[in-house]
């Protein structure tokens, strides 16, 4: 290697560096008190470089939002739908599901907490974290189809599936009433099974 090609690939070995650093500091930051109260000089300070090094590697919010996401999204493991892609009874498909998505919540609770917070005051946020609204909203559509029900059980079993799958329901039940995962899930199922009309119990 000549000593021209050298000093470049330490340059770029530099930066990468330099880039990693902030984008960690941005993630800490983010978790602790969520990106409305994250400023470039807390990054700054958080990563030890200056200001105007966190601008260059990152141009505006939207790079620096969307560098976030990957990093926590690589680091906290999501939702796998191959997990429940096998499981036929609709009552149980959803019982598999809530359980992969509680156990996200739980990897992810401060970092999570913070962007439900923060997101709708922040459109460059908002339009990072766009995705995952619509992949919740496919997989509630997803498991509303299976469960095969039409008309007004099926308005109400839409709803209790929307509300099974939000972060705020598995925080209260899990977290607040100290339910843990598996009993909110439960719970979630046994109100699907209701507003299904599946529950016999529940028509006397």
């Amino acid at each position: 290697m000549t000593p021209r090609r050298y000093e470049l690939k330490r340059r770029a070995e530099r930066q990468a560096e330099t880039r990693r650093r902030i984008v960690e500091a941005v993630v800490a930051l983010h978790r602790e008190v969520g990106p409305a109260r994250t400023t470039i000089s807390a990054i700054a300070e958080r990563a030890g470089v200056e200001r105007l090094t966190v601008y260059r590697h990152f141009a505006d919010d939207s790079a620096l939002y969307a560098a976030c996401s990957a990093h926590f999204r690589a680091e906290t493991r999501t939702p796998d739908p191959g997990v429940w892609a096998d499981v036929g009874d609709p009552a149980e498909r959803l019982r598999a599901t809530l359980l992969e998505f509680y156990g996200y919540y739980g990897r992810g609770e401060e970092m999570l907490g913070h962007l439900r917070r923060d997101a709708p005051r922040i459109p460059a946020l908002a339009a990072v974290v766009a995705p995952w609204g619509e992949f919740v909203e496919s997989v509630r559509t997803e498991l509303l189809e299976r469960w095969g029900v039409h008309g007004a059980a099926r308005a109400r079993l839409s709803a209790v599936l929307a509300h099974a799958l939000r972060f705020e329901t598995w925080q209260s039940l899990a977290r607040e009433e100290a339910l843990g995962d598996a009993a909110a899930a439960d719970l979630m199922v046994g109100l699907a099974r209701v507003a299904g009309g599946t529950d016999r119990s529940a028509h006397g």
